[in-house]
């Protein structure tokens, strides 16, 4: 039988008192209030989350203490229809105007002295940049981290492609967005239709998720504002902090690409780049240990809470004059994947890579820095049998990093592997993969570079990812891999998989017409790219549909 765990809000903390917000529709939202002793006027950290204020998740009663030792008042806050909130569920629907009016109520407080900063990770980092677009002249700087104005969407880029759909976002809506409360449940990922799983869960549970069901009729209320909100918004300071191996990074880079392109905007952008996925968990660390795990161990979150929340302290007090210089600050601070930290005034930095891979064929498919002799090279995809995703957990990429060896193994992967570094090797900048490629309307092209090393370990580097809404019959196709820096060390050679499932992080192929959540898998397909004009890039370059992707 199905195992179902609920989690309701957990108790107050004794040092927090809980007040309810009004919205302007009357809706009363759950707010935690750590105030500094005694409570003089001073800056409000204000936090807005779907994941109880209170529970062990998100570890905000230790966070709200370590912002009110710095000096600020703090406010956490359940999103409407969450935990101890009232209101109907609904995923980034309410967020611009509750953000609005909890940030208009804190600044008519009497321990407030008018300036509010917003703070956050994922979603409660989406509801910084909700605030933002919500222009409220008190908020005076947001500080998101692991998130973006789109996220969860699927990002359509203009050239006849868009990117694959997560499955994260369905399995989101079956567990955070059924009701007040949080669940668990074991997923099936084998089974067909996909849907089904989902279905099991619902008829155990006795309830459905609005959200969820409203996914299959084409008329979701539930999607963020469009991007072009934010930059349209007043601009105000902003810190992004993207993780090299945050599944939710795409979202995180779109946001950051249309904000550095805006001249009212990119003089108050700032990025903190770390090597670290969506569950914070350290690059440095992996595989993750028992006493590294901070989701488990107190000692670890004590060590991970500065830097996790000092960088946004930093900032922060700059911006509101309370120490430091904002103009002194790095636009850009970046970690170098098995390497030290490095500042730069914009991204991708001056001194990124200018790297150029070709795709090369033989006995054994390689990257070359000569182009090669003109051919093809083809890969079947069956989609009965699906290339399997990197980890376990996709928000946890780290917490079990996989060693990919045996995926290239496969005869519908296309493994390009380049020769091994004589010494260490920085590769800093965008990634951008072009494939001229033959496939029909409804193809999925997935890209991974990967990390090989001596005896042969594959490691995930970046990843990409695209749908094809029209057949390709030898034009060019772009996958965006986002960002890298990352030092190739010595001895060690970069490789690319290029195949067409990532599963289950994403959702697989469906037959022509037909969704991939309700249906059964298709019949294998050939596909091919043609050698010549494919190439890996690794630099300043970036191709111009990614510039108009708004």
């Amino acid at each position: 039988m199905l195992t179902i765990t609920r989690t309701g809000p957990a108790p107050v903390p004794d040092d927090a008192v809980q007040v309810m917000v009004p919205m302007r529709d009357g809706v009363r939202l759950a707010t935690d209030l750590y105030l500094a002793d005694p409570p003089e006027p001073g800056p409000v950290v204000l936090v807005r989350l779907p994941y109880d204020k209170d529970g062990a998740y998100c570890f905000m009663p230790r966070i709200a203490r370590y912002f009110r030792a710095r000096g600020y008042h703090v406010a956490v806050q359940d999103v409407r229809g969450k935990f101890r909130s009232e209101g109907e569920t609904e995923f980034a629907v309410h967020e611009v105007d509750d953000g609005h009016d909890t940030v208009q109520w804190i600044t008519e407080r009497p321990w407030c002295d008018g300036a509010v900063v917003m703070w956050g990770d994922s979603y409660f980092g989406y509801t910084t940049i909700a605030a933002a677009i919500s222009g409220h002249p008190a908020l005076r700087a947001i500080a998101p981290r692991l998130t973006g104005s789109q996220l969860s969407t699927v990002l359509e880029h203009g050239d006849g492609t868009r990117d694959v759909e997560q499955t994260a976002r369905k399995v989101y809506f079956a567990s955070h967005y059924v009701d007040a409360d949080h669940y668990e449940w074991p997923l099936d990922w084998g089974r067909r239709p996909l849907r089904e799983t989902f279905e099991e869960f619902f008829a155990r549970l006795g309830g459905r998720s609005e959200n969820f069901d409203r996914e299959f009729d084409g008329r979701t209320p539930f999607l963020p504002p469009p991007l072009k909100a934010l930059p349209e918004s007043p601009p105000i300071p902003v810190l992004y902090t993207i993780g090299w191996f945050d599944n939710c990074a795409v979202w995180s880079w779109q946001d950051v690409r249309a904000l550095a392109d805006d001249p009212g905007w990119a003089p108050h952008l700032r990025l903190r780049l770390e090597a670290i996925d969506h569950e914070n968990h350290r690059l440095a660390d992996a595989p993750i240990a028992p006493h590294d795990d901070h989701t488990t161990d107190p000692a670890a979150l004590e060590r991970m809470l500065p830097r996790y929340l000092d960088p946004a302290i930093e900032f922060f007090d700059a911006v509101l004059d309370r120490s430091g210089d904002l103009a002194a600050l790095p636009r850009v601070r970046y970690e170098v994947c098995h390497g030290g930290w490095r500042e730069s005034d914009a991204w991708p930095p001056r001194e990124s890579s200018d790297l150029e891979y070709h795709l090369s064929g033989g006995p054994v498919p390689a990257l070359t820095a000569e182009p090669p002799e003109r051919g093809v090279l083809e890969w079947v995809h069956d989609p009965a049998d699906l290339v399997p995703s990197p980890g376990a957990n996709p928000f946890a990429a780290l917490f079990d990093r996989s060693d990919l060896r045996a995926v290239g193994d496969r005869p519908d992967v296309l493994r390009f592997t380049g020769p091994a570094v004589a010494g260490d090797t920085d590769l800093v900048g965008a990634v951008t993969l072009r494939l001229r490629l033959r496939a029909d309307a409804g193809a999925h092209v997935h890209a991974r570079l990967l990390d090989v090393a001596p005896d042969g370990g594959a490691f995930l580097v970046a990843r990409g990812q695209v749908r094809l809404d029209v057949p390709m019959a030898g034009e060019d196709v772009i996958v965006d891999l986002q960002s890298v820096a990352y030092r190739l060390r010595a001895g060690h050679r970069l490789a690319l998989d290029v195949m067409s499932s990532d599963f289950p992080d994403y959702v697989p192929e469906a037959p022509a017409g037909a969704d991939p959540w309700t249906s059964t898998p298709g019949a294998p397909a050939v596909r091919a790219v043609e050698l010549g004009p494919s190439r890996l890039r690794v630099g300043r370059w970036r191709p111009d549909r990614l510039r108009r992707a708004r």
